[in-house]
């Protein structure tokens, strides 16, 4: 493989890892007194001041011009803030295990509206990878006995809002950003979303536990400041699809973590989960590498 594909590759691998990490953190911060609002406001703007100071020493100019502020802005509004507040909604109407499996559709809408709005075809290794994968999703998260169709509708409109998001990275002027910079504007533009949007509400908790905040600020900059930075830049390299498809792994992760802190047992239902989505990751990598090889000769 070339070595864009390589390291976007790469980086889109150890986006998921970080992500499927972060639950775990999530749930301890929501047993004391944190709640989804609360963690999505302080994962944007605890990172604001980590990613200046990671900018200040990589001397990156700061300025953007009307174009990037304008894009930022609304993929920040339109796409980035709403995904985690109407995922953790969809959460109190059919739970984790359905929200999780219909929030992971992504990966195909994503592939979708590339090739609807970008004329980008998916290739049948794409298809076939994507189809095991979300088998997987769906055998590791999917027992749930409620199918309320609010939480529904909210769990799906979460996968498309994300799907927006990196369509909206591939697509935009945010491809030609430094991704750290991007990253940086997104959580201020973020954190200034979810606190407008809490304003008549009152849930945002700002009171917090010295050990939450704690909690709250290492999963912010292992989300905010080095994840999304990471799946930027495998966007950028490899293609959004691409990208949506080594976010997969994000699930794997999950079970791993959820199995070494939580001490969760591995059925083997879950076991046969991790295998599918491993094998649906290593199909466009060994394609990749058959091509390279190919191009090569």
């Amino acid at each position: 493989m070339k070595s864009d594909v390589k390291k976007g590759t790469l980086c889109a691998i150890c986006s998921a890892l970080v992500f499927g990490l972060t639950p775990v953190l999530a749930s301890i911060t929501f047993d004391m007194g944190s709640n989804a609002l609360t963690l999505t406001f302080y994962r944007n703007t605890m990172a604001v001041p980590v990613l200046l100071v990671m900018l200040l020493v990589r001397k990156i100019d700061l300025r953007i011009n009307r174009r990037e502020l304008v894009t930022l802005a609304a993929i920040s509004v339109a796409f980035s803030a709403p995904t985690t507040y109407i995922l953790y909604a969809a959460y109190d109407y059919i739970g984790v295990g359905l929200s999780t499996t219909l929030h992971f559709l992504y990966p195909m809408f994503t592939v979708l509206f590339a090739w609807m709005l970008f004329k980008q075809k998916p290739d049948k290794v794409k298809i076939i990878a994507l189809m095991l994968a979300t088998s997987g999703v769906a055998l590791a998260t999917g027992n749930s006995d409620s199918f309320a169709l609010s939480g529904i509708i909210l769990a799906v409109a979460s996968a498309v809002t994300y799907a927006g998001y990196l369509l909206g990275i591939e697509q935009t002027s945010v491809h030609k950003m430094d991704s750290m910079k991007a990253m940086f504007y997104m959580c201020i533009f973020c954190g200034m979303t979810v606190s407008l949007f809490d304003l008549p509400r009152g849930n945002i908790v700002y009171a917090l536990e010295p050990l939450v905040l704690l909690y709250t600020f290492i999963l912010s900059v292992a989300n905010s400041a080095f994840a999304y930075v990471l799946l930027i830049v495998g966007v950028k390299l490899i293609g959004a699809g691409n990208a949506a498809i080594f976010s997969m792994l994000e699930p794997v992760s999950g079970v791993i973590a959820g199995v070494i802190f939580l001490g969760e047992g591995l059925p083997a239902l879950k076991l046969i989960s991790c295998l599918l989505i491993l094998i649906a990751v290593a199909m466009p990598i060994i394609k990749d590498r058959n091509d390279s090889l190919h191009d090569e000769t």
